[in-house]
């Protein structure tokens, strides 16, 4: 008879996971909070519900007799997947391993008990208490943002003091918890660490670099796999990852961390106990590494040790995001031609004729994506900045 698997959430970053499940032979059910959430027609049966209540979760879960539940690369559904699996004693993932996965003021705590290398930091809940921050840290700039949100959502880069209130209640209407967090200002290049951590072992598959957008907005650009980092400075920065990862009591689960290399060596940005978001986990990983991340994420919630002995090395890839013009948009041109280059996967763009467009400020402001493959990693880079190239979009 075949297992039963319930993936909460069937957005776009879901979606590939709920169809590569099904050609591995499971029932699959998804419930999501929107009808129109993509991954819910690729399941043989789709529910609606609220992802964020663990009730709710629990309530379809049972309705569909699942054996196991996944939450692929969600941040926002993963307490409520925890607290579902411990109610009904499937496997799943951890509470407490949520609790600080959610938490970037938990994780700094962790890591600096552990003696890694830290930003300056203190969770406010002020905006006095943030410009006290500012005044005893004497850095020429931090970063303010929320404690417990994603995406970028409510992130600021600020190098005045005059900045600090507006991005402190920026932060603060992007935190569920209304609790802040100031930074000293990490300088350097960005990368990310994607993990997967078998008990209490971490076994590394990949590391990445980015492009990031300039201040005052710190957001994911580019995302190029592999990273450019010499073989030493690579050893460094995955030793730290792995010390992050343990300090943070980490286990069972996978694990997308991100890092700033900075003239005194890695810093910890952050980490969450889940994949990375997009098309990173569910799609470039795999081509990557030769690791199915899906069947990996299977096999955690039913309690199976994912096999690690599949890791390999596999083709580069570059993710570019199509920057907004904003206004009105209008039409775009130049996206077959960037299509039809080769090494291009896909091509897509968001808006629709008549949307508004804005400023990119987080995630939900893109226009679009480029996704591209290739053998040789500065060919896929070149390839993947010449489909960006062309396209333009014309906006009033």
């Amino acid at each position: 008879m075949k297992k039963k698997i319930l993936f909460v959430a069937a957005g776009l970053a879901q979606a590939p996971a709920i169809r590569e499940a099904k050609l591995m032979g499971y029932d699959v059910a998804a419930m999501d909070g929107d009808a129109t959430a993509p991954g819910l027609s690729d399941a043989d049966e789709s529910h609606l519900g609220n992802i964020l209540d663990a009730q709710e979760v629990l309530r379809v879960a049972r309705l569909t007799q699942a054996q196991g539940i996944v939450s692929v690369c969600c941040d926002v559904a993963m307490e409520a997947v925890a607290a579902a699996c411990a109610e009904l004693g499937l496997p799943g993932i951890r509470s407490e391993v949520v609790r600080v996965s959610r938490s970037k003021l938990l994780q700094r705590e962790a890591m600096s008990e552990a003696g890694l290398l830290m930003p300056q930091f203190a969770a406010v809940e002020t905006a006095e208490s943030a410009l006290e921050s500012w005044d005893r840290f004497q850095s020429p700039a931090v970063v303010i943002k929320p404690v417990d949100a994603s995406g970028s959502r409510g992130v600021s880069y600020v190098n005045e003091r005059g900045q600090v209130a507006g991005a402190f209640e920026l932060a603060r209407q992007n935190s569920r918890s209304a609790l802040v967090m100031v930074e000293s200002f990490m300088p350097g290049t960005e990368y990310s660490v994607e993990a997967w951590v078998v008990g209490t072992e971490v076994h590394v598959l990949a590391t990445s670099m980015k492009v990031r957008t300039q201040p005052p907005y710190l957001l994911d650009r580019q995302v190029h796999f592999p990273d450019d980092l010499s073989k030493s400075k690579r050893r460094i920065m995955i030793d730290h990852a792995v010390r992050a990862i343990q300090a943070c009591g980490f286990r069972d689960c996978p694990v997308h961390l991100e890092c700033i290399y900075s003239p005194q060596g890695p810093m910890i940005v952050e980490l969450a106990a889940r994949g990375a978001g997009f098309k990173v986990f569910t799609e470039m990983l795999p081509r990557v590494t030769g690791f199915s991340t899906t069947k990996a994420s299977i096999q955690a919630s039913l309690g199976q040790k994912p096999d690690l002995q599949c890791l390999g090395k596999g083709m580069a890839a570059s993710l570019v995001f199509v920057d907004p013009v904003p206004g009105e948009f209008i039409a775009a041109e130049g996206v077959e031609a960037a299509r039809a280059l080769p090494g291009v996967s896909e091509v897509v763009l968001y808006p629709k004729p008549g949307q508004q467009l804005h400023e990119l400020r987080s995630g939900s402001d893109r226009a679009g994506h480029i996704l591209t493959y290739a053998e040789d990693p500065a060919n896929c880079r070149a390839t993947a900045q010449s489909a960006l190239d062309l396209i333009h979009l014309m906006t009033r």
